[in-house]
Parts: C-alpha cells; sequence; structure tokens
C-alpha cells in the first residue's frame, strides 16, 4: 500500500496491475471555521472506475453553513435561489433537449446510457488502460512510417463547446501511414481535463493517469465523403484520433500559450472566433517522434460514442504548466446571461471502458 499527498489530493493504491485499487480522495479548502470537506473520490479497479464527487450546491452550503446537506432534507432547504435557479434551468434545458449530455452526477459518462440507449449494447469503447508489456508489437507499423502533412492554414476557427475548446479547419491536409492505408484529413482537435493534477487524461497508461490529453481528430477521405458518415460509419477505418497524453513541466508551454491567450473570447459556452493564418500550427502541437505510439480499435470518448475511431496514442507526452492547466479549467459549460454560479468545465474526461478482447498493438520494442 502506497500513500502518496499531494496539496489537497491523496492516492491510496493497493496492488499491481489489472489487480490494482486506486482510491483518490480530494478535500476542499479548509479555514479556521471549518473541518476537511471531501469534494471528490475515485476508486479504480482493473477496467471500471467509480467515481463519487460532492456538488458543488453542496460545497457551497458547506462554504455558508459550516454544515453538510444531506439527502433527507426538503429542496427548500437544499437550494438557495441561485441553485433552484440552475436546476429549474437544466429541467428546462432536458425537456427541450432530451438527448442533453455533460460531466455531472446526473448527465455524465455513468448515465449515458441512460441517456442514449444505443451506448448500452457497445462493445468496443474508449478510452481503455494500456499496458505496455501486455501491447503486441507489429513491426508493419515501423515499415510504413505517418505522413502528417498539414499547412499553415489548417486551424481556422476556436470555439467553446460547453464541453471543451475545439479548433477546426477545412485547409490542406494529408494523413496516411502506420496501421492505415487510406487517406485521411484534419477535422478538429480538442482536450479532456480533470479538476486536478492527478486526473483528466482519457488513457491510462501503465497504471498513470496523467493531468490532460489532446485529441487530433482525422476523417476517412478515401471512403467517406463527409466527416458525418465517416464518424458514423461504425467502421474502425471512419475516423483516425491521435491522443497526446499531457504531463505537467515547470515553464509555460509558449506554443500552446497561443491557443490560451484567445480563450478571452471563447469563455462561454456558443462563442466562436476566426482564427488568423498560421495564428495555430497544428504540426508544431504534434510529438517530435510521431513513430512511436500505442494503436487499437474503438470508439468516439463522447456521445454517440461511435465505434468509428483507430485510435493512436503517442508515447511522447506534450508539457504544460499548472499555470496553463488552471487557465482551461477557467472555461464555462454556460452560455453568456445564464444565472448559474461558477459553471466552469472543470472535468470532461470519460472513464476507462473494458478491453472485451481487443489487441492494443505497439509501434516499439
Amino acid at each position: 500500500m502506497a500513500n502518496v499527498p499531494d496539496d489537497d489530493t491523496q492516492s491510496i493504491v493497493v496492488g499491481t496491475g489489472n489487480d490494482q485499487i486506486a482510491i483518490h480522495l480530494k478535500q476542499g479548502p479548509t479555514n479556521q471555521s471549518q473541518s476537511l470537506l471531501l469534494t471528490s473520490i475515485l476508486i479504480e479497479m482493473g477496467d471500471i472506475e467509480i467515481q463519487i464527487r460532492r456538488s458543488t450546491k453542496a460545497t457551497d452550503e458547506y462554504k455558508k453553513e459550516h454544515i453538510l446537506s444531506t439527502s433527507s432534507q426538503s429542496p427548500s432547504i437544499t437550494f438557495h435561489n441561485g441553485d433552484q435557479e440552475k436546476k429549474n434551468k437544466l429541467e428546462e434545458k432536458l425537456n427541450t433537449n432530451p438527448s442533453y449530455w455533460d460531466y455531472s452526477v446526473s448527465y455524465g459518462p455513468h448515465m449515458w446510457g441512460k441517456i442514449f440507449p444505443q451506448i448500452q449494447c457497445k462493445k468496443f469503447q474508449s478510452p481503455i488502460r494500456i499496458y505496455t508489456e501486455q501491447c503486441e508489437y507489429d513491426p508493419e507499423l515501423a515499415q510504413h512510417p505517418f505522413i502528417f502533412d498539414v499547412d499553415e492554414n489548417c486551424c481556422q476557427t476556436l470555439e467553446n463547446t460547453g464541453h471543451s475548446f475545439q479548433v477546426t479547419g477545412k485547409g490542406h491536409s494529408h494523413i496516411t501511414g502506420g496501421p492505415v492505408h487510406d487517406e485521411y484529413q484534419f477535422l478538429q482537435f480538442h482536450m479532456h481535463w480533470g479538476t486536478n493534477d492527478l486526473e483528466g487524461a482519457e488513457h491510462v497508461i501503465d497504471g498513470v493517469r496523467l493531468p490532460g490529453e489532446l485529441h487530433i481528430v482525422t476523417w476517412n477521405t478515401s471512403k467517406y465523403k463527409t466527416p458525418q458518415a465517416a464518424v458514423a460509419s461504425e467502421q474502425f477505418d471512419g475516423i483516425m484520433v491521435f491522443g497526446i497524453l499531457i504531463t505537467i513541466v515547470p515553464s509555460d508551454n509558449q506554443e500552446f500559450n497561443k491557443l490560451l491567450e484567445l480563450f478571452s473570447k471563447i469563455t462561454y459556452k456558443g462563442e466562436k472566433i476566426n482564427l488568423n493564418y498560421g495564428t495555430i500550427l497544428l504540426k508544431n502541437l504534434m510529438p517530435k517522434d510521431i513513430q512511436t505510439y500505442y494503436t487499437y480499435d474503438g470508439s468516439l470518448t463522447t456521445p454517440m460514442c461511435y465505434e468509428s475511431v483507430r485510435w493512436i496514442v503517442f508515447r511522447e507526452k506534450m508539457g504544460l504548466s499548472r499555470r496553463q492547466l488552471d487557465q482551461l479549467r477557467q472555461l464555462k459549460c454556460i452560455c453568456k446571461g445564464d444565472n448559474v454560479r461558477n459553471g466552469s468545465i472543470n472535468q470532461n474526461f470519460r472513464p476507462v471502458m473494458p478491453l472485451n478482447g481487443r489487441i492494443v498493438y505497439r509501434s516499439f520494442h
């Protein structure tokens, strides 16, 4: 058993590999008038993750009254005016949009199967746990190196989707090689992160979950006429997603800073701006070594979770500073003008899914 404290988070890990159980405990801020306030528990058991998070409402109530709300309290006691209004807005949204989803306890990943019944029958979902020693080395991957040819005008718009930021573009791009023989074209990139530095990445490599993961999404132009057709094809050659894991470094990532400097213009959900020519260069966000990676057949990690993805998870990581990760958590999942307290995108990753007999290949010894 190992106990690894890190500021306001403690992790308890028992066992190794698939027999490992990891419990991450995160406490809220404390002062002289309150004791420790536990805000989240993440329990990992092999391919299963269970997360228990205290709601923002309960945390705010605690800070105000120094007591914890209990499930036995009536709504008139549990909700203040702002919270009740938030609850009413969400219920109104669900009534008008029954396919609404997010990363909360009520409408997050563990509820997606009920919101979208089609997901329940899917077997080859992403993300997954990847153990290097259990991956199968494929020498042919090295014999077909990736060609990642994109022009400087590939990234044309920046948008807050309410779930993450997203950069899209239709500039020239030609991507092939590695495990695929068809030609792919850049569609968009976005990112996943967590409430603290011990979570955020979707793929877990050798038992380690990093604080973030960048996804570069490309679509098969050889077989499909539109990105939508490629996504909905339910064929593993429809989409190819490049996953770049994020690690914390002491200084800012200057290339990523060019993106973060624009976040003040897309603070709220639905806000979107055009990018000037060459503002964001996709090739500068890619690892220097794009020939060393893990690959497997899987799915999108957001609804409808279509099983149409060939995943490429690079071994080389991207470094961001803690300050830069904190900037990501300032983006809002609400529209401008919504009378909702907080509303930040502070967690937007899906828990790992069962492998269900799939083979994960690696391009390196």
